[in-house]
């Protein structure tokens, strides 16, 4: 069984059957077989490992009791994803320490629903290897995982007056706690600790940052660098062992690894735990060691305490922008602060370039934050930057140069617009996505309330509904448009931004019967590039901004379509709307409650098969097909709805 695969569909089907269950076996399937290769590779380093520790013991004498006495009074917070393979490494070395740890908080960052189930069955035997220690796990509810938001949530559930931090991909060396609580005694628990962190191929890494990486010659290459990921490892590489380390060390900095110490010197009384949240990655680390010499702090390297990093790289980051944002931040932050404050550093830059669907949604948020007080400012492609304007033309937005991306360039194009949003001389480090790194579909999220988490509002917050402002000359034009085909009307927007996200041709005949039943006239709408599709009674193909568009759809009796901007632009004016779903799913997708405005009814029509959502560009299930067999209507709901809209149009006011 071990070389086996779980297959997409078969996730899909084992989520349905038995929630979780998906998630657990590819943690059984992917999980180390054994630590025979961590041991054999770092054979050497153990046995340089234990005359340092000889030659600690022999320099600084402490009483066992002491150290026992730390042991119980300090909390341990590790971050782990299924398969959990750190977690289990940690517990293991816990079990063969000869100190009992008080208090171990794992912080559960799996994407999964629902929350709990992939860490359930781990947690039994966690707690049959450390029956001594009390074992606390936490879920990470953010939908956006980053370091510093998940451990200063482990952080918050840590009781313990010793607090220390494993992170996410630290495994420890032999005894590699009782050393550091060794340290903490003969430093009178007066620093914070932090143990040496070696390489997967053995090499030791450097404790502090690199002098050049915080001097100006460090951001200029940073503005200009190319591959972030090695600008972030610029010195990183210890030359020398760690026998020829010092025992303790006191060091300006660390920048990663096992740390801690008393909580209240390494954490302070800030509601933020001390880990600044506006960093995306693990410099997170690295900007409170600096902090902590700001307040002089004193910080203390271990020789005799050692962990390895179970990454190659020399960051935990998914994407060379993230850390180029963080260097940038570390480094302002060293800056005067009146500097740093002229930078504007609590406003939020909310980047979506594109699609039009996530524009119309962010301009709504942004707008909402920035009317709660919020300093906001969006950032969008430069060919949809009328749009915004058109939307709330007092919103601060600046354009990216970037193209509308079709589906298949999104996630480049995207990491594109952060890139260059970060480099910006004057961003501001508290940059908001539009797209989650996690799919909203294991996670459950809305993109909307994602959206709001990340500008930081409650994810259930109901959004005031902003429209865009009609002109006189924009009423008569949607007049004349709508003349020929009369009032009674059911727009349709058919068309997604790529196959399985439109209504199948055999839906849209079936859709039409039904309006043409109820007596309505089924218009399509859309893009210039659309082309008019038969099975509608006529079309509207031009590209207009959003008050024309609205101003036409006032004519009508109620909006109908897909996963699209219509679908939220529809939510957004509170008209009546009918909506359709296939391979994305309406509880990832569907804003409608989030606005404040609920007035018009609002039909939802949800995919029929157990594979969406798959979000995929190409159906997984029937490949030959060119169309999503999820879309289905519900006649009965269908007509129901229709007949209740036998009223007068809409008013543009």
């Amino acid at each position: 069984m071990s070389n086996a695969q779980i297959t997409r569909p078969l996730k899909r089907m084992l989520r349905r059957a038995a929630p979780g269950l998906a998630t657990r076996l590819s943690a059984m399937l992917h999980a180390p077989a054994t630590q025979a290769p961590l041991l054999d590779t770092f054979s050497t380093t153990r046995a340089e490992l234990r005359v340092t520790q000889s030659r600690f013991d022999a320099e600084h004498s402490v009483e066992a009791a002491a150290l026992q006495a730390v042991a119980r009074n300090s909390s341990l917070v590790v971050l782990g994803v299924a398969p959990f393979a750190n977690v289990s490494m940690l517990i293991d070395e816990l079990a063969q320490e000869r100190v009992v740890l008080g208090e171990l908080v794992i912080v559960d960052a799996t994407a999964e629903l629902p929350r709990g189930v992939a860490i359930r069955d781990h947690v039994n035997a966690w707690n049959f290897k450390l029956p001594l220690t009390r074992i606390t796990v936490v879920s990470h509810t953010r939908q956006e995982l980053r370091y510093a938001d998940a451990i200063n949530n482990g952080l918050s559930a840590a009781r313990q007056p010793n607090v220390w931090i494993a992170g996410a991909d630290y495994v420890p060396l032999d005894r590699c706690f009782e050393y550091l609580f060794k340290t903490f005694v003969s430093t009178n628990g007066q620093a914070i600790i932090a143990a040496h962190t070696f390489l997967p191929n053995g090499n030791l890494q450097r404790v502090e940052i690199p002098k050049s990486m915080l001097e100006d010659a460090g951001d200029r290459a940073l503005s200009i660098a190319d591959e972030a990921a090695a600008q972030n490892g610029w010195g990183d590489v210890n030359p020398a062992g760690i026998t020829e380390c010092g025992l303790l060390s006191d060091c300006a900095s660390f920048r990663r690894g096992i740390f801690g110490g008393e909580r209240q010197r390494l954490l302070g009384m800030a509601p933020s735990l001390g880990l600044d949240a506006r960093f995306v990655t693990e410099i997170a680390v690295a900007g409170l060691a600096l902090q902590l010499r700001k307040q002089q702090t004193r910080l203390v390297s271990s020789a005799a305490s050692a962990a390895v990093s179970l990454r190659g790289q020399f960051s935990d980051a998914n994407s060379a922008w993230e850390v180029l944002h963080d260097w940038r931040w570390l480094l302002n932050k060293q800056r005067s602060a009146p500097t740093a404050q002229a930078m504007g550093t609590e406003r939020i830059e909310l980047v979506c370039p594109f699609h039009r669907g996530d524009v119309v949604l962010a301009v709504q948020v942004a707008s909402h934050a920035a009317s709660l007080g919020i300093p906001m400012r969006l950032h969008i492609a430069e060919s949809l930057l009328s749009w915004v304007k058109d939307m709330n033309p007092d919103l601060d937005a600046a354009p990216v140069p970037v193209p509308v991306a079709s589906a298949a360039e999104t996630y480049p194009q995207l990491l594109a617009a952060y890139r260059y949003v970060s480099q910006r001389a004057d961003a501001s480090p508290r940059l908001a996505r539009c797209h989650p790194s996690r799919s909203l579909s294991k996670t459950g999220e809305n993109l909307i309330g994602y959206m709001l988490e990340e500008v930081g509002l409650p994810i259930d917050t109901r959004v005031r509904n902003l429209k865009p402002a009609v002109t006189d000359e924009q009423r008569e034009i949607a007049r004349q448009t709508m003349e020929p085909f009369g009032e009674d009307v059911i727009f349709v927007h058919p068309l997604g931004g790529w196959s399985l996200k439109s209504i199948p041709p055999h839906t849209l005949v079936e859709l039409a019967q039904c309006v043409h039943e109820a007596g309505f006239r089924l218009i399509q709408i859309g893009g210039a590039g659309d082309p008019p599709l038969a099975a509608c009674d006529g079309a509207i193909l031009r590209n207009f901004l959003p008050s024309q568009w609205r101003a036409i759809l006032a004519l009508g009796r109620a909006m109908a379509g897909v996963d699209s901007w219509t679908a939220h632009f529809a939510a957004i004016l509170d008209i009546p709307q009918i909506s359709l779903y296939g391979s994305t799913h309406p509880r990832h997708v569907n804003t409608k409650a989030w606005f404040a405005e609920q007035s018009g009814p609002s039909l939802v029509l949800g995919p029929i098969v157990n594979c969406s959502p798959c979000n995929s560009l190409k159906c997984v299930t029937f490949p030959e097909r060119h169309y999503c067999t999820g879309y289905s209507i519900d006649r009965r709901a269908l007509e129901s709805f229709l007949s209740s809209l036998r009223r007068e149009p809409v008013s543009a006011n």
